[in-house]
């Protein structure tokens, strides 16, 4: 998906609960840097807001086999966790990433 648009998400707020329980068990990644650094990642859900330049590498992870959305409004998905200031959320490969998905999948049309 090099230089396709990443699939927009609407975060919802059940999303923002899943994602904090990942962020107290260690399930998530948060942070560019923290992201850039993980090993394993099954999601990835990046800020709209991020340069295009960031957008097309993390667009890259899609290679991998990781997922990648680009979500409008971040700061309801890290709400969950207390990190508003968060533009970058990695989901480590596991249950909580396939809960993600199947919950992705429900709310998609």
């Amino acid at each position: 998906m090099s230089e396709q648009e990443l699939p927009r998400l609407n975060p919802t707020a059940q999303l923002s609960a899943l994602l904090g329980i990942g962020c107290r068990s260690g399930a998530t990644v948060v942070g560019l840097s923290a992201v850039r650094r993980a090993k394993g990642l099954a999601l990835v859900f990046a800020s709209s807001g991020l340069a295009e330049r960031t957008l097309r590498e993390l667009a890259r992870l899609e290679r991998g086999g990781t997922l990648v959305f680009q979500v409008q409004a971040m700061e309801v998905l890290t709400q969950g966790f207390g990190r508003e200031d968060a533009h970058v959320i990695g989901v480590l490969r596991g249950d909580l990433a396939r809960g993600l998905v199947k919950h992705i999948e429900e709310q998609t049309p």
